[in-house]
């Protein structure tokens, strides 16, 4: 007789089976997974699943979850928000196709490899069978799902263009509505600017040589000059640079201002907050009255100088591209270049909380020092990184 419990279990993975529409925006592919506990809560808040618990409609027990698993067709590392599958002895693996956790493929029989996993565990707690991860075999099958998730945020991405196109159209009619009322209010009075105007164009003076023509002075000649506002802005290493203010809106608009007058590349030019140790990024509306805030950090135009050829190819650590020329070693063995470093550096440390960096293959860290050596950083960005740090450290304090 088939007891309750079992009955109970049943029923769970039945509905746990179904596909799951929620996960797919969640998706996104990795260079590897968490290979602990605490490398898995780490993972787990950054990708912050939990906000999408009011929104997703297939799992009701609070078991839609961070996961780190295999795609499909096992060629890479996908990350994605889904609700928990118990595992009968293989790798868990997302399909894009049956938008859930799939279990049914006996070549990733994880119970046959060494280590051997449980003949039952639960999808979220894949990070303690590793050795699922090394069997990956690339191949181009993957195209089919990749093909499909770029369909979908396409999709996503054309949607949103609509209605900000629309939010546009309504400010700009909402702006000449009101234009006109406060035009009709303040007619009378521009009425009696524009006599005055009149009189003025009409006012004559003689020339200082007697022998010339009296002439009229247009007035539009004195009101050509418009004085632009100009703001000083300081580097970390302390050089003061003054720009024009006019037609900046956004940070972007001020790195191109400063990129031009100052003759440096745009990517080697970025607007700081040295107090909190974070980058502003190109969208965020520029405030001319919190200047002070606002610190510009020049970096090195030439990161690859210095750096010797061994004439060798190597896959980059980070980009998982083949690298021949203007590439470093790591401590840890594994190579990348200098740019690739120096970007992933200001996406992973600036508000992370972080004071060190983890190699994205091996458990290895990279530290301060050896950072700022293999990035080929310039002085202000050697200034900044150490500002990150600090509030970094302070977080980490605060948090423990």
């Amino acid at each position: 007789m088939i007891s309750l419990s079992v009955i109970v279990c049943s029923i769970v993975q039945l509905a746990s089976s179904a596909s799951c529409p929620q996960s797919i925006p969640t998706v996104s592919v990795v260079p590897r997974c968490p290979s602990n506990e605490k490398e898995w809560i780490s993972a787990a808040k950054r990708k912050n699943c939990s906000a999408l618990e009011n929104c997703q409609t297939c799992s009701k027990d609070r078991s839609f979850v961070y996961h780190c698993v295999l795609n499909k067709n096992a060629t890479e590392l996908v990350e994605v928000c889904a609700p928990i599958w118990y595992m009968s002895g293989f790798c868990a693996r997302f399909s894009m196709t049956d938008r859930r956790i799939i279990n049914d493929d006996p070549a990733l029989d994880c119970t046959k490899f060494v280590p051997p996993c449980l003949t039952r565990f639960p999808s979220n707690e894949s990070f303690k069978y590793q050795m699922c991860y090394r069997h990956i075999k690339f191949s181009t099958a993957s195209q089919s799902e990749k093909g499909e998730h770029t369909t979908f945020v396409m999709t996503v991405i054309i949607a949103v263009l609509v209605i900000l196109v629309i939010l546009v159209i309504s400010l700009l009619i909402f702006i000449r509505i009101n234009w006109k009322k406060n035009n009709n209010s303040i007619k009378p009075r521009c009425e009696k600017i524009a006599e005055n105007v009149y009189e003025l164009d009409e006012l004559i003076i003689e020339s200082k040589d007697d022998s010339k023509e009296i002439e009229k002075i247009s007035l539009d000649t004195t009101r050509k000059d418009v004085v632009e506002e100009v703001a000083n802005f300081v580097t970390m290493s302390g050089k003061n640079i003054l720009c024009s203010l006019k037609n900046v809106v956004t940070i972007r608009d001020l790195r191109e201002k400063l990129s031009e007058k100052e003759s440096v590349p745009l990517k080697c030019l970025l607007v700081v907050d040295k107090e909190n140790g974070v980058l502003y990024q190109d969208a965020t509306v520029f405030e001319p009255c919190k200047k002070e805030r606002y610190t510009l950090m020049v970096g090195n135009t030439n990161r690859t100088q210095g750096f010797k050829e061994d004439g060798n190819v190597h896959t980059d650590v980070i980009s998982n591209k083949q690298i021949s020329h203007g590439k470093c070693q790591m401590c840890c063995g594994h190579f990348t270049v200098p740019e690739t470093l120096f970007d992933w550096v200001k996406d992973k440390l600036p508000g992370s909380g972080d004071v060190e960096l983890q190699c994205p293959r091996c458990s290895d860290v990279w530290e301060e020092e050896e950072l700022v050596k293999k990035c080929n950083m310039s002085e202000d960005e050697k200034l900044f990184l150490n500002c990150v740090l600090e509030v970094n450290e302070k977080t980490k304090k605060m948090k423990q």
